[in-house]
């Protein structure tokens, strides 16, 4: 019988799937222990607390974007094939923030140190574009799956 016989919603219930899901974990509890130690021996001698926090939660606000995306197309399969593109646009749009975000904390935080207020803002109005961002290419997957689904 078919993987559609067995599973009719389309999700990935095989252990290559469960796999998946948790080789993707642990790449991303890897990536959150890399980044705080990384933001720890960067920022820590300049002790700025209030730009080491706004940096940290940016670049995991950013990670989570991207494990989020993969998981989701990992648990949708195999019917997410056909909505590549849409997740394609969410992957390269979850890179795209934590490349800005990187970018923002290398540039008003280490370089121009610019105050801490100035900071947040600059991550708040990086990290709203990033949600638009990817609010709009949500709703294209959702409509993308409704005319797979002939609805």
């Amino acid at each position: 019988m078919s993987n559609a016989l067995h599973n009719p919603q389309g999700r990935n219930s095989g252990s290559s799937g469960r796999l998946a899901v948790i080789i993707l974990t642990f790449l991303y509890v890897v990536a959150l222990l890399v980044t705080v130690a990384f933001l720890v021996l960067v920022d820590v001698p300049g002790s700025r607390a209030g730009h080491i926090w706004i940096t940290t939660l940016a670049l995991t606000i950013g990670e989570t974007f991207l494990y989020g995306t993969a998981v989701h197309y990992q648990l949708s399969l195999p019917g997410s094939r056909r909505l590549i593109p849409s997740y394609m646009g969410m992957g390269t749009a979850a890179l795209l923030y934590l490349l800005v975000a990187l970018a923002l904390a290398v540039v008003f935080s280490w370089v121009l140190d610019i105050p801490t207020f100035l900071y947040g803002l600059l991550q708040f109005i990086a990290l709203g574009i990033a949600a638009f961002l990817m609010g709009l290419l949500v709703l294209y997957r959702m409509n993308a799956a409704r005319q797979e689904e002939g609805t």
